[in-house]
């Protein structure tokens, strides 16, 4: 399907005279009402004719081609003639049954005005085009009278068009100290209603190592240095809620303890807090769950009621359900959330950014990231690659979506530009994208109404804008008059 609808174009009379003056014979074409337009995979030329503007002699004809060749001149195409003759000869080709008489067959000085339609293949050499006349005129029996004219009309331009529009990427604010946080879950084994760490027990060798190898991997990094490790313990609803909270507490500190003996981290690095029963945690597992009972759970864990009856009524009420609950859900809620905060020193180097960003992207800063696109070319896949990696990093920065919005449009990926431009905030900067986003996507009434408000703002670059997407829109017209 073609980005252009059908364009047609009206040349009167009069102003055809003017376009080819240089034909010498060209006052002898009546002709008006001109229409030309590509409408899917047909081209469409139609006009009108006034026969009886042509005075000839009685013997005397003129033929009218429509002809369409392409802007090396190698291929043409003409379309179905028509024959404007006099008397004698306007009645000898109805006697003698010319071909397309009496359709393309008329009277000179008699008859209204007629109608001249006609549709070809469109092809793609005709994307750049002429189209124009051939006439010539035939004396008696048909015999040529002198070359054939070729009058042009209209240059035919087909070729992709579109607003180039300039890109407005921010710069985000320096920051200060770079702090980082890294945060996990452990699902630490513990023998029945004991709070005491055994390493070698069941999975804990594997869920021990997951946090030992998240804080080692900051510790051992000279650009690093670790502020605060922090642990939250989380115990299952099952069991009285005074044990829950012992059991919470204590496995908490059992965890701190073991973490603190790997390292000489000053003692206030540690921070602890405990959940004794995980009723948040329940009700998100359920809500994903197919539990028959799965509503009426939800409701009744929502209820105002202290933590043992809640339980108890879910065992009494749902007795299958929870059963299921008992062996599947309260087990993944006895775990433990780790968060290792650390600060991390600030880079200048371009090939230290790189460096960073291809091993870990998250000890970067926006500003670092932007140093590093600026390094590259607008618009090349290392430019592009970086905001997508900052707002992945950062995703609900508005600098960070503006500029992955800005990228992806460069790139023509519309979807994810308009998800970015959803979380890019209300500043002018950020109006000014969504105004360059809408005239990309042909949606003119917003693109001008966000770049007024982005004007409006003080964006100089928004006025520029909306001269330029009228300009493009205003030279969108495929099929343009030639005129002398």
């Amino acid at each position: 399907m073609t980005n252009y609808k059908k364009v047609c174009l009206f040349i009167p009379a009069a102003l055809a005279v003017a376009c080819a003056a240089q034909a010498q014979n060209i006052d002898k074409l009546h002709i008006s009402e001109i229409k030309a337009g590509k409408d899917g995979s047909r081209f469409n030329v139609s006009m009108n004719i006034s026969p009886r503007d042509y005075k000839l002699s009685l013997n005397r004809e003129i033929e009218i081609i429509p002809v369409i060749w392409s802007a090396d001149s190698t291929k043409s195409v003409q379309l179905p003639s028509v024959m404007i003759a006099g008397k004698n000869m306007y009645y000898y080709g109805l006697r003698n049954d010319r071909p397309g008489a009496p359709n393309s067959l008329y009277r000179a000085g008699k008859g209204e005005t007629v109608s001249y339609a006609h549709s070809i293949e469109y092809e793609p050499w005709m994307e750049t085009s002429t189209l124009g006349f051939q006439q010539r005129e035939l004396g008696c029996c048909g015999s040529p009278q002198g070359e054939r004219e070729m009058i042009p009309v209209a240059r035919i331009d087909y070729r992709p068009r579109k607003y180039e529009p300039s890109y407005v990427f921010a710069r985000p604010k320096a920051s200060g100290d770079k702090i980082v946080e890294i945060e996990g879950q452990a699902y630490i084994d513990f023998p029945v209603n004991r709070t005491e760490i055994y390493p070698d027990y069941r999975k804990n060798p594997t869920e021990l190592l997951k946090i030992i190898k998240s804080i080692d991997e900051v510790k051992n990094n000279p650009d690093i240095k670790v502020r605060q490790i922090s642990l939250k313990g989380f115990a299952s609803p099952e069991g009285p809620y005074n044990n829950n909270v012992r059991l919470a507490k204590g496995r908490t500190q059992s965890l701190k303890d073991y973490v603190s003996r790997q390292y000489d981290f000053p003692s206030s690095t540690y921070t602890t807090a405990y959940e004794p029963e995980d009723w948040e945690g329940l009700r998100d597992s359920l809500e994903v769950s197919v539990l028959p009972s799965r509503k009426e759970l939800l409701g009744l864990i929502s209820e105002n009621i202290e933590p043992d009856r809640k339980d108890a009524l879910m065992k009494q009420r749902f007795p299958a359900d929870y059963a299921y609950i008992l062996k599947y859900i309260y087990p993944a809620l006895r775990h433990t959330n780790y968060k290792i905060t650390y600060s991390v020193r600030k880079y200048t180097d371009v090939e230290e950014i790189k460096r960073v960003m291809a091993t870990r992207p998250q000890d970067l800063s926006l500003e670092e990231f932007y140093i590093l696109a600026q390094s590259y070319p607008a618009g090349s896949p290392e430019f592009d690659e970086v905001f997508d990696i900052a707002v992945r990093m950062f995703p609900k920065d508005e600098a960070a979506n503006l500029n992955a919005a800005n990228a992806a449009m460069a790139a023509g990926e519309f979807a994810r530009a308009e998800k970015y431009l959803s979380r890019a905030g209300q500043s002018a900067e950020a109006y000014y994208a969504r105004g360059i986003y809408g005239a990309l996507t042909e949606n003119w009434d917003e693109s001008f109404a966000n770049l007024e408000k982005a004007k409006n703002g003080g964006m100089t670059q928004a006025e520029e804008a909306i001269d330029s997407i009228k300009a493009a829109r205003e030279a969108k017209s495929p099929v343009s008059w030639i005129k002398q």
